[in-house]
């Protein structure tokens, strides 16, 4: 097997998902699989681009479940690329293309190795690969397609997307997401009024500013009553593993941060304005009360809070205020227990073969489906790892790389780890 050579062409095929490409991509696996003795097939279901499913049973008494995605972010703007994103190229010991990073890159570091192991008979533990197609435009079908299928996907353990090395270099083990509430909050009147009529009439604009305001003080502690009555602050265990250079964060983000920043990103649930708009915005000026504005905000949840319960407490003040609240996203929270097998299993192999203790986060600061598969899949045993990405693969971004090295070096903690959960 041509590692390389695979990776390329599987890299080559635009699997934009955003613009509803990913059909050519989906089937180039499940003919890679089938090539390769994996049962697989295409499943539909109710997504724009199908899932690819496929399997391995060696009569092991336990099974993994692999997640990938083999969809892409749009490459756009392309100005920015020193090559073209679906035409991979070697360059100073990295490897630059769309996706390889987030999250084709992995997908195929763990198929290929796994592959490998089946070939020489030295899988000791069945698997169940699931590759969506709809991951960069936030999983709309996932849900329906756990309910549809989770006798297929019953498993022992699930292995997430793939994380790869932190800011400092060290392999990076996550064993959550936090959750999320996307809203935006509406005030509105009739219509716009000249500004010399301030002193008796209402400014929608004034009135969510007064409002926001009331959200969050300076320090960031979010001011809804309740909000943080279930959240589950970090063990003294869970803090043993997170570390990170503040150096490299603070170069990252182009901003000073704390000194326990990794804690605060990994720990805290946030209040965070994503948009805001109201009244004239052209050229010059124009002496108006507008009559509509608009704030879009999102909450970062941590377990075990509810985004139901969230909304609830804000409808709840918003309604007294007479602002408009509209939805447009829910994701719970999820946390796998860092005594779990799958989190044992990952940080002794990460150990094993990069020498260092691996960043462990017990969850990351970002959000996905996680707490869908464990819930629904009825699997506490969810973790990701085993990736080929480092902190600066410009994941999103133009010139997205990874190093070539981190490619092999995948596999063999892939190799390492499954030795240990099975």
């Amino acid at each position: 097997m041509d590692y390389l050579d695979d990776l390329f062409e599987f890299l080559k095929i635009d699997t934009t998902s955003a613009k509803g490409k990913g059909e050519e991509g989906a089937k180039y696996l499940v003919d890679y699989m089938k090539s390769n003795g994996i049962d697989a097939r295409l499943i539909r279901d109710k997504s724009r681009n199908p899932y690819v499913y496929g399997e391995i049973n060696v009569k092991a008494n336990k099974t993994l479940l692999v997640y990938n995605h083999y969809d892409v972010q749009p490459v756009e703007p392309l100005d920015k690329w020193n090559s073209d994103p679906f035409k991979p190229k070697e360059k100073d010991g990295k490897i630059f293309a769309r996706g390889v990073g987030d999250d084709k890159g992995t997908l195929m570091a763990r198929l290929q190795k796994i592959i490998s192991l089946y070939k020489e008979n030295k899988l000791k533990i069945n698997i169940k690969f699931i590759y969506e197609g709809e991951e960069e435009i936030g999983s709309p079908n996932i849900v329906s397609f756990l309910n549809n299928y989770r006798d297929l996907l019953k498993s022992n353990y699930i292995l997430w997307e793939g994380s790869g090395r932190g800011p400092d270099g060290s392999p990076e083990i996550v064993l959550g997401v936090k959750g999320l509430l996307y809203v935006e909050l509406r005030a509105s009147t009739e219509k716009d009024l000249h500004s010399m009529y301030a002193p008796i009439v209402q400014n929608p604009v004034w009135k969510l500013v007064y409002f926001i305001n009331n959200l969050r003080d300076q320090s960031g502690k979010v001011k809804i009553e309740g909000f943080y009555d279930d959240v589950k602050w970090l063990t003294e265990e869970e803090t043993r593993y997170l570390k990170a250079d503040k150096e490299e964060m603070e170069k990252a983000l182009g901003q000073n941060v704390p000194d326990n920043f990794m804690k605060k990103l990994v720990e805290e649930p946030t209040c965070n304005i994503a948009g805001i708009f109201g009244g004239y915005t052209g050229e010059g000026s124009k002496t108006v009360i507008p009559s509509y504005a608009f704030v879009k905000i999102d909450f970062r949840l941590v377990p075990n809070q509810d985004p139901e319960k969230i909304l609830t407490k804000l409808k709840s003040i918003a309604d007294k205020e007479n602002i408009e609240v509209v939805v447009y996203g829910k994701v719970k929270p999820y946390r796998t227990s860092i005594s779990s097998e799958i989190s044992k299993a990952l940080i002794q192999s990460a150990k094993e073969v990069y020498k260092i203790d691996p960043v462990v986060l017990p969850n990351s600061p970002g959000t996905g489906p996680m707490e869908s598969f464990a819930n629904i899949l009825n699997n506490n045993q969810v973790a990701d790892g085993i990736g080929v990405d480092n902190a600066g693969s410009n994941i999103h971004s133009f010139n997205e790389n990874i190093f070539k090295d981190d490619y092999f070096k995948a596999m063999d903690w892939l190799q390492s780890f499954l030795e240990k959960i099975s």
